[in-house]
């Protein structure tokens, strides 16, 4: 009886509110007055009005989606603006003809007595487990495997790559012999901090992965008008690659456009670089991040790092994926003291080997292959456009080796990343659609509400007291009647 009488409401409440809405076309469909092909007439207009705004409400938010974002060129004051030199990533590599006594040492640790001798094949293993660089595929188990069990020989360590790793790798002492921005020489180990990346401990100078932008560590490599040099000499005494990159980004043994090999003795290189700044209005910050196709260093990102960079994001895939495939990681993946992510041994590396994880393939940054391992990784915001337009490099006869990062000119223009259409634009432009097919407006919403709420329920009341007086009306019908009979 309920079910029915909301139900007798409800019709009620439709057959007014379709009589008497402001919609544009439904009280012609609702009113009784007109012949049944008119109001048939009326539902096909207003079918395909709504059917129109619909599909052109749903093109516009694809375009939306697709075009919210536009990148333009203006032209930079050079009385006025700045340019940062761009950070500067340094990693120790593995080099065949360099010496590592502390390697040698450590394999002499493995011996178990003094006949046993000392086993190249073990070293070789090592230096392709610290220095990423020698790594080849298939070599895990081709130099490991015959001494993993030995008892007269030296025997192939199984775990603790970690320490051993941290033992040989150079620091930053060891590593750097001076450094110099526009000639003036400055505390390498001061701006240069260290990081754990793909390619194992390297060293970051201005980076905001390691220091606070400006702050005490932070070296001001700033250029215009009064500083127009931008020149930044490194000095090593072991084999290393540097990384030109922006503040945010990490080495990544797959982002090889940018890097610098120092490997023989004497080596002195010069690299001519360009760049090509990019800022970002404040409210591209509101546009979706699927829309813009760029995420912000600070937005939270759930990676181990500090900010959010392409090379974290692929680093963190590349991560994942060795844990997802051999549940463990290569221990250079180990970001800092406080990663808890289990670490492969001889039978996780062997694993990683033989999958092509150790050293994929630079396809894994192609969101449009299918095949393999995919890293779906959006560049930062914050990105700039650098390249290496020149390069010159001789062998001298000395024992160190030597980069000159030069800055060709200051660049007379840059990028800004602007949005074509903010939110309120949305809310114009579908409420313009939705009057023009239907003649909706906000009005028309709170008339929808009023009608399904308040009319519904004043209704539903009066229909439960004219049910409740109907039947006392015919109760006391009923009392007449009997004292009628009974006298």
């Amino acid at each position: 009886m309920r079910v029915i009488r909301t139900l007798r409401v409800f019709f009620r409440v439709l057959v007014d509110y379709c009589a008497n809405c402001s919609l544009a076309g439904i009280g012609n469909i609702a009113n009784r007055r007109y012949h049944w092909s008119e109001r048939l007439f009326w539902v096909a207009c207003v079918l395909f009005s709504w059917t129109g705004a619909f599909l052109l409400i749903g093109s516009y938010m694809e375009l939306f989606r697709r075009d919210a974002i536009s990148i333009v060129v203006e032209s930079l004051n050079s009385r006025k603006d700045t340019v940062s030199f761009p950070s500067v990533g340094v990693c120790e590599m593995g080099y065949t003809k360099q010496q590592y006594p502390m390697l040698q040492q450590l394999i002499e640790s493995f011996r178990q007595n003094e006949k046993i001798d000392y086993n190249y094949d073990v070293e070789e293993f090592m230096l392709r487990l610290i220095y990423h660089n020698l790594y080849n595929y298939g070599s895990i188990k081709s130099y490991c495997a015959m001494y993993k069990d030995c008892t007269d020989c030296i025997p192939c360590p199984v775990s603790g790559y970690v320490n051993y790793s941290a033992t040989v790798r150079a620091s930053c002492t060891q590593l750097f012999d001076e450094c110099s921005w526009n000639g003036q020489v400055f505390d390498c180990c001061r701006y240069f901090r260290t990081i754990q990346t793909t390619m194992g401990s390297c060293f970051l100078l201005n980076s905001v992965q390691t220091v606070e932008k400006y702050g005490s560590r932070w070296l001001k490599m700033e250029m215009g008008m009064g500083a127009a040099r931008g020149e930044l000499l490194l000095n090593f005494s072991r084999a290393t690659t540097a990384y030109i990159q922006n503040e945010e980004d990490i080495p990544h043994m797959l982002l090889t456009t940018l890097q610098v090999n120092q490997m023989p003795e004497g080596y002195s290189g010069k690299i001519f670089i360009t760049m090509q700044n990019i800022i970002n209005d404040p409210l591209v910050r509101t546009v979706d991040k699927d829309i813009r196709r760029c995420i912000f260093p600070d937005e939270d990102t759930n990676t181990g790092y500090v900010k959010y960079s392409y090379s974290v994001c692929v680093t963190e895939c590349l991560k994942m994926a060795q844990i997802r495939s051999c549940n463990c990681c290569h221990h250079n993946m180990l970001l800092g003291k406080h990663d808890r992510s289990p670490v492969c041994g001889y039978d996780g590396l062997n694993c990683l080997d033989q999958r092509d994880l150790m050293f994929p393939q630079t396809t894994i940054m192609q969101p449009w292959r299918t095949n393999g391992l995919v890293c779906d990784c959006y560049p930062s915001c914050t990105e700039h456009e650098i390249r290496i337009v020149g390069r010159e490099s001789e062998v001298e006869r000395r024992t160190g080796r030597s980069v000159l990062i030069k800055l060709m000119a200051l660049p007379s223009q840059r990028y800004r990343r602007q949005i074509v259409r903010e939110n309120i634009d949305v809310v114009v432009s579908i409420g313009g659609i939705l009057g023009l097919y239907t003649g909706a407006s906000i009005l028309s919403l709170v008339e929808f509400i009023y009608f399904f709420t308040i009319r519904f329920a004043s209704y539903l009341v009066t229909e439960i007291q004219e049910e409740t007086e109907a039947i006392e009306d015919a109760s006391s019908d009923e009392n007449v009647d009997e004292r009628v009979t009974g006298s």
